[in-house]
């Protein structure tokens, strides 16, 4: 989602951290209404840090970290985009960012794609090491790492600031975070829930940051190593489920998003991007 697309989200965006979603309903509510605003407390917080250090917005703000959004029940894929965007918005405007920056660093020329690309075809071996090992925890579907780095999600279960918290998906728009908590005792407790040692999910968040990654993504479509994005904008490698169809340029996925650019660089193994 390019900044022009998201101006009327970030004009709607402080109104909506301040006053929450009475403040918005003067010129439009959010998909999800009260669940969204339901949200808002929980980002405001998570912005703290980005208010204080303002560069690190691009990498706390990943698809799957907690400046970011997944929305797992709307009734089509447009209604999700739409709360994607607005969501966007209303974190920029929580954090502090200008318009012009919310994107520019997913946006950086057109020499960008490219860069990310062979930053990470470069890196096979290592990226099919780390495939081998998220496969071999059949129970996890969702790794991912975000600034500051000590920080991380497994499943819905997100450990930031000392705390382990599991997010429940709000009832109607699922989304996750919701603003709804669930306290875990420690990484290591949830992790015995899943019948691994903490060791492994300490080793795939090692392994993630030496090859700059932000998620590894478990779902009907295969495999996907995220390495950076913003909103509707994602890019990484996808390795498809056998039998799947192959990634196009085009294709939707059920959240809204589309892949950009597909290129198989091994393979079966894509690069690709959203927007």
């Amino acid at each position: 989602m390019r900044t022009r697309r998201i101006g009327l989200f970030v004009m709607l965006s402080l109104a909506t951290a301040m006053g929450g979603l009475r403040a918005m309903q003067v010129v439009q509510a959010p998909p999800g209404g009260a669940e969204f605003d339901h949200l808002i407390p929980d980002l405001n917080a998570a912005c703290a840090v980005v208010r204080e250090k303002p560069g690190i917005w691009p990498y706390r703000a990943f698809p799957y970290g907690p400046l970011g959004l997944e929305i797992r029940k709307a009734k089509s894929p447009a209604e999700a985009d739409l709360a994607r965007g607005f969501h966007l918005g209303v974190a920029a405007g929580a954090c502090g960012i200008p318009e012009d920056q919310i994107t520019a660093y997913f946006f950086c020329g057109p020499a960008c794609p490219g860069d990310r690309r062979n930053h990470l075809a470069g890196q096979m071996a290592a990226v099919l090491a780390l495939k081998k090992a998220f496969e071999g925890l059949p129970k996890v579907r969702l790794v991912a790492i975000w600034a500051p780095g000590d920080e991380f999600r497994v499943n819905d279960v997100f450990f930031m600031g000392g705390k382990v918290r599991e997010a429940i998906p709000s009832p109607t728009m699922g989304f996750v975070p919701s603003g709804d908590w669930k306290p875990w005792p420690s990484v290591g407790a949830y992790a015995q829930r899943l019948g691994i040692p903490e060791s492994r999910i300490r080793d795939l968040t090692r392994q993630m940051r030496d090859i700059g990654l932000s998620a590894l993504v478990r779902d009907r479509a295969g495999i996907r190593l995220v390495g950076v994005g913003i909103g509707d904008n994602e890019s990484g490698l996808i390795f498809p489920r056998p039998g799947a169809p192959r990634p196009r340029v085009g294709a939707q996925w059920p959240d809204g998003r589309k892949y950009a650019i597909v290129e198989e660089v091994s393979t079966g193994v894509f690069y690709y991007e959203t927007t």
